[in-house]
């Protein structure tokens, strides 16, 4: 209330200064306040970036594990289809071996039908 009492010989009576003083001790934000709640928020922000930070760290733990899983299923289809392939191609020779046994011999009889005549 000391800066309360320069407001008397304006006119002001003390009942309005006290509530006048009681308005402004509740309503107006001191430097001490603005200090607590600035050292509040960057402890807040502080505490929010170490969550996030060690979240970033967890999902990008995960994501290598996942990557690892997709290579490993990668590489194992990969195999599979090779040695898929490798097995129709071991049909084809076949068949190719099949074909001109079978052209040969049609060829030689059609030889035959001409020469017999």
């Amino acid at each position: 209330m000391g800066n309360g009492f320069l407001l008397m010989p304006a006119g002001i009576t003390r009942a309005q200064v006290d509530a006048l003083t009681e308005f402004m001790d509740g309503s107006v934000a001191t430097k001490a306040d603005i200090e607590r709640l600035s050292g509040e928020t960057k402890a807040d922000i502080e505490r929010l970036d170490g969550k996030i930070t060690a979240e970033i760290a967890e999902l990008s733990g995960e994501i290598k594990a996942v990557r690892g899983e997709l290579k490993a299923d990668i590489e194992r289809l990969d195999g599979k289809i090779t040695a898929e392939i490798a097995g129709l191609n071991g049909r084809i020779n076949l068949i190719y071996w099949m074909l001109g046994v079978s052209v040969a011999g049609i060829v030689s009889l059609v030889i035959k039908a001409f020469t017999a005549s």
